[in-house]
């Protein structure tokens, strides 16, 4: 297990110092055991201590899918995206932190956005920028200047990366206009799937993972940087029900995301055939209702993912919790 401090460390959302030790979790990358702390303010749990090098964790498979895992991938971000613009009316300037593979940055281009990327290494920037043609800026995020012009900021799937998620968030808010939108899409610590398989669970996935969120810490959160919640959204078909599945088959014993590095092509899990294809029959098994509960879940708000939509308010007027 990696060893925490003796001495518990602040909140990395409100700055409380009353935090304390939630659980331990395993990465399935090098096997190691991770701490998790929460803040008994805010509710906030992040994960404690955070490695000084996260490259390693990472592992040649992160985020690689077969051509048809990818495409299926890219018509829900099409989905999603169409949502978007619907909600947002007329296409404006777009920035996308932590594009990746930029499928999300392409479809709202397609749909007229002006949009731009943005990502802290030129390796990670490369795909996006070369194999799609969008502009990118590469480096850290703050120096990402471009004046309170955005009328749109995207954090998906990327904020509960960061190790300073406030810092992150107050950056977002000077980029936009004022009446401008900032999208968060992070793992939802409230979901009932995560009530069920805790430590187990595929969207914990630490060291990876850094900041873990309830619904009320981070909109507590964006009411602090003067961004208003307009809209929340529970419903992800791409990470719920496969969550489910794959949360389960941990639960069981099964190698620690055994599915997730099906698709993934990890070469590792070709040693372990027999176990590999029980996996895939007790996973067959559980579709059905697995799909059942994370659609019980969407309707009552507990969805494995949670999407908030958030407006810059005018100078000089607050944003009541």
């Amino acid at each position: 297990m990696v060893e925490a401090p003796t001495v518990n460390p602040k909140c990395l959302l409100c700055d409380s110092p009353k935090t304390g030790h939630f659980l331990d979790s395993r990465d399935h990358v090098t096997g190691e055991t991770f701490g998790l702390q929460k803040c008994d303010d805010c509710g906030f749990v992040f994960t404690w201590p955070q490695p000084a090098d996260l490259s390693r964790y990472y592992g040649p498979f992160y985020r690689q899918y077969s051509s048809g895992s990818a495409g299926i991938l890219q018509k829900l971000q099409q989905r999603r995206t169409r949502a978007w613009t619907r909600a947002l009316g007329k296409p404006g300037r777009c920035l996308e932190i932590g594009c990746g593979n930029g499928w999300i940055l392409a479809a709202l281009r397609d749909q007229g956005w002006r949009g731009v990327g943005a990502e802290r290494t030129a390796d990670s920037a490369r795909f996006a920028r070369h194999q799609l043609g969008l502009p990118m800026f590469v480096g850290p995020l703050d120096a990402v200047r471009h004046g309170a012009d955005f009328d749109l900021i995207v954090l998906h799937q990327v904020l509960e990366h960061l190790p300073d998620p406030m810092a992150t968030l107050r950056h977002c808010a000077r980029l936009l206009r004022p009446g401008g939108t900032l999208i968060v899409a992070v793992p939802n610590l409230a979901s009932w799937q995560f009530r069920f398989a805790r430590e187990h669970w595929l969207h914990l996935d630490v060291p990876r993972h850094l900041g873990h969120f309830t619904p009320a810490c981070l909109r507590s959160a964006l009411a602090t940087v003067n961004l208003e919640v307009v809209h929340e959204n529970y419903v992800s078909w791409e990470y719920d029900p496969f969550g489910w599945v794959e949360s389960v088959l941990n639960k069981m014993g099964f190698p620690m995301n055994s599915l997730l590095r099906i698709l993934q092509h990890d070469p590792s899990l070709r040693k372990r055939p027999v176990t590999m294809g029980c996996a895939l029959t007790v996973a067959g098994l559980l579709a059905i209702p697995t799909a059942l509960m994370a659609t019980a879940s969407w309707i009552f708000h507990r969805g494995a993912i949670m999407e908030l939509r958030a407006r810059k308010c005018p100078a000089g007027s607050a944003v009541s919790e």
